[in-house]
């Protein structure tokens, strides 16, 4: 009889071991193909980023080849026909980015498996993609900008408010994204003090939209889920408690001091 229970247990745990192997390939499969769909998709990223800024922007990151088509495209905008070349690239980098963030919220991958498709290059145009995205986030863009330039800029951003369940995991992903750069020490010391700053007020909001759409896509409450990504959420805020993950607001102005001195070669 204990050497049945025996065979039985070692059958389990074999059983398990392969569950776990075949979760494991899985995983990798699926973050494989988002890093070829992310590598297809660059010349609709930098169409999408020279939407969201203006389009004398310095921080642009498609080429000067790419720019200068883009710049005679802009002229020929028209209010009686949609600017499809723009709304393909939003399209296209909004869809990828949503389904990602099903997938993490699913618990199908993690958010330190699909960080390194992006790095920090999604994460330093996370300002102007936030204009596009959240309909009630601050402009502060030229005052002289190009009519044409705003009004595809808008055209963005209302494709997006009719697609509001993409548009919402797009911010959810960008969030979790923005804490694990924050974790890793991607990201410059000033940028995350500033987004420390402001997510004393949005993080509550930011907290709310998450929990509502783990509970709409896993159709259930999914409260350990929820747990461990308001818990990796809080790597981009201020701590309140010192067992908690989070930013002390000494080191960081700490780090900041010693960072400007580096980028000031002193």
């Amino acid at each position: 009889m204990s050497i049945l229970t025996a065979m039985l247990v070692l059958v389990g745990i074999v059983q398990l071991k392969m569950l776990s192997s075949q979760k494991k390939q899985n995983q990798l499969s699926l973050l494989q193909d988002y890093r070829k769909r992310w590598f297809d998709s660059k010349e609709h990223w930098s169409k999408l980023i020279y939407v969201s800024r203006f389009n004398e922007d310095y921080y642009q990151v498609a080429s000067e080849k790419l720019i200068a088509e883009l710049n005679e495209l802009q002229k020929e905008q028209s209010m009686s026909r949609p600017t499809t070349w723009a709304l393909e690239s939003v399209r296209i980098v909004s869809s990828l980015l949503s389904d990602i963030c099903i997938r993490i919220l699913q618990g199908h991958l993690e958010i330190k498996d699909v960080y390194p498709i992006f790095g920090s290059e999604l994460l330093r145009q996370s300002r102007p993609l936030r204009v596009l995205l959240d309909v009630y986030y601050p402009e502060d863009y030229y005052p002289y900008e190009d009519r044409q330039h705003v009004c595809i800029r808008r055209e963005a951003q209302t494709w997006l408010v009719y697609h509001s369940g993409i548009r919402r995991r797009c911010l959810i992903l960008l969030d979790l994204l923005w804490a694990e750069g924050v974790r890793l020490d991607d990201l410059c010391p000033s940028d995350i003090k500033s987004a420390a700053k402001a997510k004393k007020h949005s993080h509550e909001k930011v907290v709310k939209r998450l929990e509502k759409e783990v509970k709409s896509v896993n159709n259930s409450p999914s409260l350990l889920k929820i747990r461990c990504l308001k818990s990796h959420l809080r790597h981009s805020t201020y701590r309140k408690i010192f067992w908690e993950n989070g930013l002390d607001e000494v080191e960081l102005d700490e780090r900041e001091e010693k960072w400007t001195k580096v980028l000031l070669h002193k």
